[in-house]
């Protein structure tokens, strides 16, 4: 199916943004299971510190990645996709390096779970992934600067 660059764009927008969010939900059922994050009178609280811990620090990770690496790439892709032919094939949204990236971060993640990592590690990596492709998602979403749009 030939798309065109304005629809490559929102392909990629919705895919970071959807495997963002679903990371993020999973870190956080990795994170606190079904615990609640209510304190009742007598009842001691859901939420363990070393949850508590993993979570600020996978949020900060993940801001910190997304801010200053994922968007990078993100941008990077976003030239890519403007300099395609128009119209072109939708699979040509990111390129086969890609791909391949997101094959091996999806094998990682399993193999990560598979050797048994701590619930509480696996819920910070899908946290501060789930994060930082969140806020690489917006890099789509930008509106070109004038000295883009003059070439």
């Amino acid at each position: 199916m030939m798309v065109s660059r304005q629809t490559h764009l929102k392909i990629a927008t919705v895919l970071w943004g959807i495997v963002g969010f679903g990371l993020l939900m999973a870190g956080l059922i990795f994170l606190f299971g079904n615990r609640t994050m209510s304190i009742l009178p007598g009842e001691p609280s859901g939420i363990g510190v070393t949850e508590g811990i993993s979570f600020v620090i996978a949020l900060m990770l993940g801001l910190i990645k997304g801010q200053f690496v994922i968007k990078k790439v993100g941008r990077k892709n976003r030239a890519r996709i403007e300099s395609l032919p128009e119209p072109s094939g939708f699979h040509m949204t990111f390129s086969a390096k890609s791909w391949i990236l997101v094959l091996g971060m999806i094998l990682l993640g399993r193999l990560i779970r598979f050797a048994g990592a701590p619930a509480f590690i696996v819920g910070a990596i899908y946290v501060a992934v789930g994060v930082a492709l969140l806020i690489g998602s917006t890099v789509y979403l930008e509106e070109k600067s004038p000295k883009e749009s003059s070439h």
